[in-house]
């Protein structure tokens, strides 16, 4: 399973600019079921997205590249790979 992290490199201005797009870019991939949750960081400096099982590191990077986000420069992902070890029994419905 992937955690990919968003950092913001742009004012929130520019940031919010991009929002909706980015928000519609992520509506695609939750379609698709490539993530599970998406949410802003309560910090305010970035946003988290869980993807789902199964899609890889290299694939979760070609997509996220697309991102709105990304495409502007206001935000760049890092990522973090884990075995998952303990799945709650909702996640691995139609998984």
């Amino acid at each position: 399973m992937i955690i990919a992290e968003v950092s913001y490199l742009a004012s929130p201005d520019d940031v919010q600019v991009q929002r909706p797009a980015h928000r519609a870019f992520l509506a695609t991939l939750f379609t698709q079921r490539v993530l599970l949750a998406s949410g802003p960081k309560l910090s305010g400096d970035g946003g988290v997205l869980i993807v789902r099982d199964g899609i890889t590191k290299e694939e979760i990077e070609t997509l996220l590249a697309e991102d709105p986000f990304v495409t502007s420069g206001v935000g760049q992902y890092t990522f973090t790979e884990f075995k998952t070890a303990q799945l709650a029994p909702e996640l691995t419905k139609n998984h």
